[in-house]
């Protein structure tokens, strides 16, 4: 089976489970398209990665605690950091994400269903959680 059709339509939750459970993660909520979870941090804080898959594409996302009611509310200077902490990494990237009426400050990730196997997942899921938990300890 290729790497891709694993998380076509009715492979991607066993996928998901599969990675999980070879990581000792556990999931909170999971469909076709869908998987959330949630890990408690070192930090005492939660984090939340989402995983939706599109066409042949898993964006893999972890909303910080940073949540604006408008875009006139986002701090400029904040923006401007994130945007050089890109620069400096790897795997993921930070971004203004639109989640309901408010925007959010998350660390994201977009992969290539055919670049993506249990070690490159366990890699990003853990980088993404960790930049955010980061990202967040600097806030308070």
């Amino acid at each position: 089976m290729s790497l891709e059709s694993l998380f076509s339509g009715v492979n991607f939750a066993s996928t998901m489970n599969n990675y999980c459970n070879a990581n000792g993660w556990k999931i909170d909520s999971l469909n076709e398209r869908k998987a959330v979870i949630k890990f408690g941090m070192s930090s005492g804080r939660k984090q939340t990665l989402y995983v939706i898959r599109y066409e042949s594409t898993l964006e893999f996302s972890v909303p910080s605690m940073a949540i604006f009611d408008s875009e006139n509310d986002i701090p400029h200077y904040l923006s401007t950091l994130l945007l050089k902490r890109n620069a400096e990494r790897k795997i993921g990237f930070w971004c203004i994400e639109k989640i309901g009426s408010k925007h959010v400050y998350s660390v994201m990730q977009n992969v290539e269903m055919k670049l993506i196997d249990s070690n490159y997942f366990s890699r990003v899921v853990k980088a993404l959680i960790n930049e955010c938990d980061d990202f967040e300890g600097s806030l308070q």
